[in-house]
């Protein structure tokens, strides 16, 4: 569909540049026939909500009064009946309010005589992108009560966009929170401890680090060839990697949507590589090209030392924590690390539960997109003072 299209560009046009945050909202407000939304973060712990952010903070909104969500950080967040109980919100999924609170209670509450009705707004439907711990964010629309509840349509619609709200906040992350690129140069991918290869919109590489060129150089695994595009030596493996990137600058040009995907390759030596392909939007420019998509290479084995002391320090983890949060952030499973340490499973098992809940994480898959999303890598690459 066209209008979802536009919507999916919108966003990765938003993970770049976080004046757009608001744009995107406008057309997530029509496509879900709201009167407003919210991108926005809450606290399980003390029942705290950050709605209103700076320029680069990740919190945006579109309909409401900037006196409204004042007042709903100051007091209402806490008598949100929406999020009363934690169980409901999930990492992942779409909750409507009214699975949350009963709709026939809600006139009864001060969340909805004081803050709700006030505004006529009555329904809800939200996507729970990210789950930290006891925080949750999450992208919210909210309507009033004459438009009805959000029917089974929306809610198909909704989840359609999880995974493209998932992939839009890690590249958020990762390009602006860390900072790496907040001066949107070239010279900034040189610090990154991964290879970044950005792709223009026929998938041709438009700039690829020192760090993306010492990693093919090294495993074998990949090539550039002269007419600039990136291939896997083996031919199934790049098989999946040029369909990985036809989809994903196909969807940074607002063509087909794709959340984009990870590959791992592997070379008769032993040599491994981990590659997330993602898409960009095509008219941002960060990197003073025309971007629509870019390539995250790691190698799984490759020792970052100070990685350990960075893990320790943003987490709390253990030394034994942190040694294994950079091994499965490299790529590596479970067993390959007990293998490889000579331990236990087992034991293994236990450290990764106690690493993962300091990160405020339960699956692997969610533990290692916090520390590949998250600030550790990036603070690796920065020059000590």
């Amino acid at each position: 569909m066209e209008d979802g299209q536009h919507l999916i560009h919108s966003l990765y046009e938003a993970a770049l540049d976080p004046g757009r945050w608001t744009d995107f909202l406008a057309h997530f407000t029509v496509a879900f026939s709201s009167q407003a939304a919210l991108i926005w973060g809450y606290d399980f712990s003390d029942r705290s909500a950050r709605a209103l952010g700076g320029p680069t903070s990740l919190s945006a909104q579109h309909g409401f009064s900037e006196e409204a969500l004042r007042s709903f950080e100051a007091h209402y967040c806490r008598v949100n009946v929406w999020t009363a109980n934690e169980r409901y919100h999930v990492e992942g999924q779409i909750l409507s309010g009214s699975e949350c609170y009963p709709d026939n209670h809600l006139t009864r509450t001060e969340w909805y005589a004081d803050w709700l009705q006030p505004q006529d707004l009555f329904y809800t439907l939200a996507v729970i992108v990210e789950k930290r711990a006891q925080r949750s964010f999450n992208c919210t629309a909210v309507r009033s009560k004459w438009q009805g509840p959000y029917n089974e349509r929306e809610e198909a619609r909704m989840r359609s966009l999880v995974p493209h709200l998932q992939t839009a906040f890690a590249l958020y992350r990762r390009l602006h929170r860390a900072e790496a690129l907040a001066q949107t140069s070239l010279a900034a991918l040189e610090n990154l401890p991964m290879g970044v290869v950005l792709l223009d919109g026929r998938a041709e590489v438009l700039h690829a680090n020192a760090r993306a060129h010492a990693l093919t150089r090294a495993t074998g695994l990949l090539r550039f060839e002269a007419d600039d595009t990136l291939h896997a030596v083996a031919p199934r493996d790049d098989q999946r990697l040029q369909r990985a990137m036809r989809d994903v600058v196909a969807t940074g040009a607002g063509l087909p949507l794709h959340a984009g995907s990870v590959l791992r390759l592997h070379g008769l030596a032993g040599a491994q590589l981990q590659l997330l392909v993602a898409p960009l939007p095509l008219k941002a420019e960060p990197f003073s090209a025309h971007t629509a998509g870019v390539v995250f290479i790691t190698d799984p084995a490759l020792e970052i030392p100070s990685l350990m002391d960075i893990l320790q320090s943003l987490y709390g983890m253990t030394a034994a924590e942190s040694r294994l949060a950079q091994a499965l952030a490299h790529g590596l499973s479970l067993a390959e690390y007990a293998e490889r340490q000579g331990l236990s499973v087992q034991t293994v098992r236990t450290q990764y539960k106690s690493a993962a809940a300091k990160a405020g994480v339960g699956r692997q898959s969610d533990f290692v997109r916090t520390l590949l999303t998250g600030p550790a890598l990036l603070r690796w690459a920065r020059p000590s003072e």
